[in-house]
């Protein structure tokens, strides 16, 4: 029991003069934090993944609706001169009646299916650009969560060699701030 009593007085005085040094489980529960610290990783390079590809993607389709939308511009530029010119060239002649019909559908045209067109057609780019932009800023949270989280496992695995507390402190505070980010990115 003596013999007890000393190796705990030993192990007392040990941590006492150790002075911001390590305990005996220090490794296993740095090794533990660095586990967990490269599953959050591993979340959040994926996610950070997946945000590039939507912004892309978007990207992709607010292009696409942008170049339907200028042909449909045209569209409408050449169904208002048409009907300009027949109105014009019709004026006067025996055949005016049938030239201001002929006008009158293509501003019919323009106000049944290409007005439309173009409203619909800008409301679908200013939404892509909108999906864009928020998975743009995902990337970045995502990015500044890797950041942080590798960060943290460099000083997590620093602190067992030189079996110091307040680097795995530091990796805990590092860790933290890329967790943070990373649900950050997730609620936008």
């Amino acid at each position: 029991m003596e013999a007890h009593r000393s190796y705990e007085r030993f192990e007392q005085g040990h941590r006492v003069t150790a002075g911001g040094q390590a305990g005996p489980h220090h490794g296993r529960n740095a090794a533990l934090v660095v586990a967990v610290m490269a599953a959050f990783l591993a979340v959040a390079t994926f996610l950070s993944n997946e945000a590039v590809k939507e912004v892309i993607t978007s990207e992709t389709h607010r292009a696409d609706a942008s170049a339907r939308l200028e042909s449909n511009r045209v569209k409408i530029d050449i169904a208002e001169g048409n009907s300009t010119m027949l109105r014009t060239l019709g004026a006067g002649s025996p055949q005016a009646g049938r030239a201001a019909a002929e006008a009158q559908r293509h501003e019919a045209r323009v106000v049944s299916k290409l007005r439309p067109a173009d409203a619909r057609l800008a409301a679908e780019i200013e939404d892509h650009e909108g999906q864009a932009d928020s998975a743009n800023t995902q990337h970045i949270d995502y990015e500044l969560a890797e950041v942080g989280l590798e960060i943290g496992i460099v000083l997590a695995s620093v602190s067992i060699i030189a079996s110091r507390r307040w680097l795995l402190a530091g990796a805990g505070a590092a860790a933290t701030a890329g967790v943070v980010l990373l649900v950050a990115g997730l609620l936008v």
